[in-house]
């Protein structure tokens, strides 16, 4: 049996400047009408930095969605049509202000594919060299420095929340054994 939902009727309900929300009418494949709220979105590039000592790199931030505060590498959206490798250097040098001189991408993730199409590109980041961040208007970080030991236990214990970052974390274990 053929799985694919077939588009009837694209529903525009929301324009933003980072998201569009559709409420689209759509054919299952037993020929049923039904409707799918989804977020369109440009997508986002992540980096786990690692130094040579081998320590990572997690800023904290409030997260207004969860009113709380979260450790995550750094991250940001990809405006539209940008690189995600070149998105994901900026982000390095706006968030924790280091440069690398290794970089290359561990995964590609759909984070909550039952609501958006968002894809999320996460690299890993070596060699690094540290200079001065540069913050968004609206951003407030902590720059944390934690072994990675240490944060792969942080993984274990339940502690971190962000899915980027616990597969980014858990991606480089497998990696480095």
């Amino acid at each position: 049996m053929d799985r694919e939902e077939k588009t009837v009727k694209q529903n525009l309900i929301y324009d933003g400047k980072i998201l569009q929300l559709y409420n689209d009418e759509i054919l299952t494949p037993n020929g049923k009408t039904a409707y799918r709220e989804i977020i369109n979105h440009h997508g986002g590039a992540s980096i786990l930095p690692i130094d040579d000592e081998g320590n990572i790199y997690l800023v904290e931030q409030y997260r207004y969605a969860y009113k709380q505060l979260l450790l995550e590498i750094p991250a940001g959206k990809l405006e539209k049509g940008e690189d995600a490798l070149e998105c994901a250097k900026r982000e390095l040098k706006e968030e924790i202000g280091a440069d690398c001189k290794e970089i290359k991408m561990i995964d590609l993730i759909y984070p909550t594919p039952g609501y958006t199409n968002e894809p999320l590109h996460i690299f890993l980041a070596k060699g690094l060299t540290f200079g001065d961040t540069k913050w968004d208007d609206d951003e407030f970080l902590n720059i944390k420095k934690i072994p990675f030991d240490k944060a792969l236990e942080m993984v274990r214990n339940g502690e971190l929340k962000d899915a980027k970052t616990v597969i980014a974390i858990l991606r480089y274990a497998l990696f480095k054994e």
